[in-house]
């Protein structure tokens, strides 16, 4: 009996468990297929994912990948321009749908990769120093991150710059380092990448768009620290196209420094040995009513190795207000206002006439009396006497 008796207390007590079990088991599971307790996530697509501020599905890493490999694709079968440039305007949006710092990463993978496809397209600067376009897809995507993270550009500008890719990366680097570098440190390294691009020989034979138009970086740097550089390329009497750039260069600095410049192409007369009669075309641009300009000049005019013809260039020329103006990669080209010339020609009348009254100028004063009387038809009668 009492093995009968405590038989029945286990079962029951093992029936109450069961009852007791399968009652929350019941409850457990109503309570978790309940409206509004239940929370059921799906796994995100894994070929997109969602801007969080704006919630517009963006590309993800492998899809701006297969962009950018089908960009390239088009590039090289395209046959016009239209087509080149379609295809770069549809990987911009792209690139542009991307939350900013998604879309910076992967501009900087691509450019790491080192893959690159040619567009056929040229280097055009536009005005604001952007490019209107672009002839590799490795040169828009350096000219896009500008756009859009110019720290980013610059630090990866500094990558390019540590070996030679093409000289149409090389400009769009500079530009870039150009736009946020401040101090010394950041000046000595451009003039030393500058340098090494003027006188890279591969480059200067090729002398493409995009190597003629980083000369303005050497403008934007002013100072004469790129002078020795800039005048043997305008002595390379056998490379016009690369001649005229520095030539070029050199008349910008001159117009932003012409007492610095002035004075040391007459310090310096070698620098020009060759292109005498282009030098005259500097000194010209010459405003005479300072002082440190009017040494300079007058050093240079009574130099004994100066040639009658080329100060026939310099009394045809001075004062010299013609100016070439065109978008740059960083500066801008200021032209002067009438009144401006006004000015300019009653003071180099006024130093013509001291001039000719000098008798230290004496062997001069054909050339000099030709200069006096054409500035003197353009200025007012009886002004700068």
């Amino acid at each position: 009996m009492p093995m009968s008796r405590q038989s029945n207390r286990t079962s029951g007590w093992w029936t109450a468990f069961v009852v007791c079990a399968g009652l929350l088991a019941t409850g457990t599971a109503a309570w978790l297929w309940r409206p509004g307790n239940h929370v059921h996530r799906e796994p995100p697509p894994p070929s997109s994912v969602s801007h969080p501020s704006t919630g517009r599905v963006v590309f993800a890493t492998h899809e701006i990948e297969t962009a950018f490999a089908r960009a390239a694709e088009k590039l090289r079968s395209s046959v016009n321009a239209a087509m080149a440039r379609q295809t770069l305007d549809e990987l911009k949006a792209r690139l542009a749908g991307m939350p900013g710092p998604a879309g910076v990463a992967a501009v900087r993978a691509e450019l790491n990769s080192g893959r690159d496809a040619p567009s056929g397209l040229g280097f055009k600067v536009t005005t604001g120093g952007g490019l209107g376009e672009w002839p590799s897809l490795r040169v828009f995507l350096l000219d896009y991150l500008a756009q859009v993270d110019p720290g980013a550009a610059a630090e990866i500008g500094r990558e390019i710059l540590a070996s030679k890719t093409s000289p149409e990366e090389w400009a769009v680097a500079l530009r870039n380092c150009a736009r946020v570098s401040s101090d010394e440190s950041g000046r000595m390294f451009l003039e030393a990448k500058m340098r090494e691009l003027l006188t890279h020989e591969p480059w200067q034979l090729e002398a493409s768009e995009g190597f003629l138009e980083a000369f303005d970086v050497a403008v934007h740097l002013r100072g004469a620290s790129l002078v020795p550089e800039l005048t043997a390329l305008v002595r390379k009497t056998d490379n016009r196209a690369v001649a005229r750039a520095a030539y070029l260069a050199l008349d910008r600095l001159t117009i932003s420094d012409p007492a610095l410049m002035l004075t040391r192409l007459a310090e310096e007369p070698q620098l020009m040995e060759g292109r005498e009669v282009t030098r005259a075309n500097y000194f010209a641009r010459a405003a005479l009513g300072d002082p440190a300009q009017r040494a300079a000049v007058e050093r240079y005019l009574l130099d004994p190795r100066r040639t009658a013809e080329e100060v026939r260039t310099f009394a045809g020329l001075y004062p010299n207000a013609n100016y070439m103006v065109s978008p740059n990669l960083l500066t801008l080209v200021v032209t002067p206002t009438r009144a401006d010339l006004d000015r300019l020609d009653q003071t180099a009348l006024r130093a013509l006439n001291e001039w000719l009254a000098d008798a230290r100028f004496a062997a001069l004063r054909p050339q000099l009396e030709k200069a006096r009387v054409r500035v003197e038809n353009r200025v007012a009668p009886g002004m700068g006497r």
